[in-house]
């Protein structure tokens, strides 16, 4: 668990993000994917925060990560915030 990573950081996934996760039967790897080969979003996030968009068929695939110290693991970390779909129009 966990051992999937971005830029030498672990990425961690909120519980919101699981359920978008679930609900398009998706998994980290497929995040990691999307955060390696997509291209970054044309919209401003904050600083920290990092939105990529990978574009498959007729669908765009994002996933939004943004930099946080995780607890348990004592480690710096990515946490999934969002991830989903949408139509390229």
């Amino acid at each position: 668990m966990f051992s999937e990573q971005y830029k030498g950081l672990r990425i961690a996934v909120s519980n919101a993000a699981m359920r978008e996760l679930m609900k398009y039967e998706k998994t980290v790897l497929d995040v990691v994917k999307i955060l390696e080969e997509g291209i970054d979003a044309p919209r401003k996030r904050k600083e920290g925060t990092i939105e990529k968009w990978l574009n498959k068929g007729s669908k765009t695939w994002n996933a939004v990560i943004v930099k946080d110290y995780h607890e348990i693991l004592r480690e710096e970390c990515w946490v999934l915030i969002h991830f989903g779909q949408f139509t390229k129009r």
